[in-house]
């Protein structure tokens, strides 16, 4: 059986340090600081941590809602989901994740922007 990235990377504990960091970055942007007044942003990273380990071949189950159901109040633009994406590929270089896997972590990624994203 191979090694997942979830696994390689040291599970549960690294992609919560990575989702804190990446919304730290997310709310420190003036454009995108906004599409999180009033959400509960403790409750949101424990949904994107278990997300992202789900996606990574962890054993956490993601049980939140339906991608595009959870975003389509947001209004989500092209850009802004790019910059996002751009903050994830910072956050997972910082916590030393190699090139090769970030790049694959940011394929799962875009191939979710139909899902995320207002208007493609």
């Amino acid at each position: 059986m191979s090694e997942t990235l979830y696994d390689k990377y040291g599970g549960f504990d690294t992609f919560s340090t990575v989702v804190s960091n990446f919304y730290q970055k997310i709310l420190d942007s003036e454009e995108l600081a906004p599409y999180f007044d009033n959400v509960n942003m403790e409750k949101l990273m424990s949904h994107q941590t278990s997300f992202i380990s789900t996606a990574l071949g962890g054993p956490e189950k993601y049980t939140g809602l339906d991608l595009r159901k959870a975003h389509a109040p947001y209004d989500i633009t092209v850009p802004h989901f790019q910059e996002v994406a751009e903050l994830l590929e910072e956050s997972l270089d910082e916590a030393g994740v190699e090139q090769k896997d970030i790049t694959s972590i940011i394929s799962i990624v875009e191939n979710l922007m139909e899902q995320i994203v207002s208007s493609v």
